[in-house]
């Protein structure tokens, strides 16, 4: 049985704020629309209108990136960070934050910093490569079918075509040069 939602108030929203930013990092848009999921679910419940406490989120959100607990310049240089070291591409990870609600130019500026120290995807490749045992990494030898795949997995993970070739095809991570740090 679901469970009844609490009725929103300042206090609440505050409390589910902090309870949610203690255990995640977000951007102001992601935790808009988790607050505004509790509100329409408690203003349907209660059978009232959802425009006062819709305001009241936006109060709480003002709050939030005043004391610089919600900003998206940071989260979006941490996220993505983290995304690059997995092996992400620049294309998956520009798709991840962009689902995360962050403007175009936050976006832009967090994939400048990416390309400071180099090639990101190229970097992103090899390790995404090494990690799913793909290009010289590989167990076994490389036929049409093998390299069909491993060119099909490198670019659903977001990798240019060149980028992709050069891994599938390369005889050995020495071959690679600068990805053996990946």
């Amino acid at each position: 049985m679901p469970k009844t939602p609490r009725r929103i108030t300042a206090a609440y929203l505050a409390r589910v704020t902090g309870h949610y930013l203690e255990r995640y990092s977000t951007s102001r848009a992601n935790l808009e629309r988790l607050l505004l999921r509790r509100v329409y679910r408690s203003a349907a419940f209660y059978e009232v209108d959802p425009e006062p406490w819709r305001a009241l989120v936006t109060v709480e959100l003002d709050r939030l990136e005043r004391i610089g607990l919600v900003d998206d310049d940071a989260y979006a240089r941490d996220k993505a960070r983290a995304l690059h070291r997995r092996g992400s591409g620049l294309r998956k990870i520009r798709f991840t934050l962009q689902q995360k609600g962050l403007r175009s130019n936050v976006i832009d500026d967090a994939l400048a910093r990416l390309s400071e120290g180099g090639d990101p995807d190229w970097f992103a490749a090899c390790t995404y490569a090494r990690k799913r045992s793909l290009g010289p990494w590989r167990r076994a030898a490389l036929d049409d079918d093998r390299r069909r795949k491993e060119l099909g997995r490198l670019a659903r993970a977001g990798f240019p075509f060149d980028i992709a070739r050069r891994i599938v095809e390369a005889p050995s991570i020495e071959a690679l040069g600068d990805a053996e740090g990946a």
